[in-house]
């Protein structure tokens, strides 16, 4: 689907316009002047722009094109103007660079035909398939179309946003391995786990003599990812004396070594990450804004596990897959019902990370063949532990399983005071099930309520 950015200064012509396109199965943003329309472009990437030629100013629409041509020579701009000014848009597509103009009032089949056209011209690519990135919910499938959109345009920046254990080096990695650099280095660089009297010899190298102990000569990261990617993770916590000069290196594209007296010419994607709020850190003073700027050309954010349950069954199977192969002495796993149900309904606040120890632990320790509730700590169901004080024996006359699914529902009502969701959970059913179990046993739920 195709990505297209509205900017007019009236509400209504952005209105009209937005569902016009949206009946054309286009992903629509609307922006209502050049500033605002700026700030989109640095928050998603599009595929045709669509803009007004004068809006708050006569100038407006020349000053945006100009800026979008220095941001990206390759995006189509279609110019919208009343025909009374057609002459002054044809100059725009001369000598600005517009990809061409559209009279008003806007006539819709020549806005489609028109629009058609400019995509073609971009050469949108399909959504890439990553291997190593599992997920198929809404928001992952905007990462990975926007991860497309990096590789197939060959972006040598990208700023990856997201909190710990979302997976930001694995996006990272794909978007290096995917790429025309795929054959070279990348070289990932944790800014948190190099002393600070260390990381500029670390990132640029030194020269032999540059100080005491600098016994060789030392090539840094940035020489060793020649041609290829380096990944800055944790770049919020770069000390701020040496942020000035990744800020030079970014600009130059070269790095000075320690002691050194010559620039060296670097070629390198560069993918900072970090699970700080730069923009805030800018604020505070403890972040340079010309480097945030530098850095935030394209922006990547990385979604929390909890807002994308609906992948947990997939990541679930992966890396039991995973774990498989890797203990080659171990017998496959699987995972209970109720056991996957404990899994999406909890907040993850370790995120995919946390998931996969997780999961590692119980395949480890389990001696089952599938892994069931009391394989897990017991934080995955709030505190609460599979019911251990129920213990079943059959007799010889045989038992009613009836009588033991009341009895566990009766045991998960007492262990949650009540709560049929919680108990729900603990039975790994729907509440709704519980409900109607609950309704033909005749079981009152209130008297398991404290107080």
């Amino acid at each position: 689907m195709s990505s297209i950015l509205i900017v007019d200064d009236e509400h209504a012509q952005r209105t009209i316009l937005r569902r016009i396109l949206e009946r054309e199965d286009y992903e629509v943003e609307t922006a209502k002047n050049r500033s605002d329309a700026l700030e989109k472009m640095g928050e998603s990437i599009f595929d045709v722009v669509l803009s007004d030629m004068r809006m708050d100013s006569p100038m407006e629409g020349r000053d945006l094109l100009r800026e979008i041509k220095q941001r990206d020579p390759g995006l189509p701009v279609l110019i919208m103007t009343a025909y009374a000014k057609i002459n002054d848009a044809l100059d725009l597509v001369k000598r600005e660079g517009a990809f061409w103009y559209l009279g008003k009032p806007i006539d819709n089949d020549e806005l489609k035909r028109e629009l058609k056209r400019a995509v073609k011209s971009r050469g949108v690519p399909p959504v890439w398939e990553f291997k190593s990135i599992v997920g198929q919910s809404p928001p992952m499938k905007h990462l990975f179309k926007i991860m497309s959109r990096i590789i197939h345009r060959s972006v040598d920046q990208v700023l990856i946003t997201g909190e710990t254990g979302t997976g930001k080096e694995v996006i990272a990695k794909a978007i290096h391995e995917h790429g025309e650099r795929q054959s070279k280095p990348f070289v990932p660089i944790n800014s948190n786990a190099i002393p600070e009297q260390l990381i500029e010899s670390e990132l640029f190298g030194h020269e032999k003599g540059a100080f005491t102990g600098a016994d060789y000569q030392k090539l840094g990261q940035f020489e060793l990812a020649d041609g290829g990617t380096v990944f800055l993770d944790e770049i919020g916590d770069i000390p701020l004396n040496m942020q000035s000069k990744l800020l030079r290196v970014l600009q130059e594209r070269e790095v000075s070594r320690v002691g050194g007296t010559k620039p060296i010419k670097v070629d390198v994607c560069v993918i900072a990450a970090t699970n700080k709020d730069l923009k805030a850190a800018c604020d505070s003073g403890e972040f340079r804004e010309d480097l945030y700027f530098r850095l935030n050309v394209i922006p990547l954010h990385v979604p929390l596990l909890k807002s994308r349950r609906d992948d947990i069954p997939i990541l679930v199977n992966h890396f039991l897959q995973k774990f498989s192969k890797e203990y080659l002495d171990a017998e496959p796993k699987s995972i209970t019902p109720r056991a996957m149900s404990a899994l999406r309904q909890y907040d993850w606040p370790g995120n995919i990370r946390q998931l996969e120890n997780y999961l590692r632990r119980s395949f480890v320790l389990s001696e089952n063949e599938a892994i069931d509730l009391e394989d897990f700590p017991p934080d995955i169901l709030g505190g609460a532990a599979l019911p251990a004080d129920f213990q079943v024996e059959i007799p010889e006359q045989g038992v009613s399983l009836e009588d033991i699914t009341k009895e566990y529902i009766r045991v998960a009502l007492a262990k949650t005071n009540g709560n049929q969701t919680k108990a729900a959970r603990l039975l790994g059913i729907s509440r709704r099930k519980l409900q109607n179990r609950i309704q033909n046993y005749g079981i009152d739920s209130q008297e398991f309520k404290n107080g």
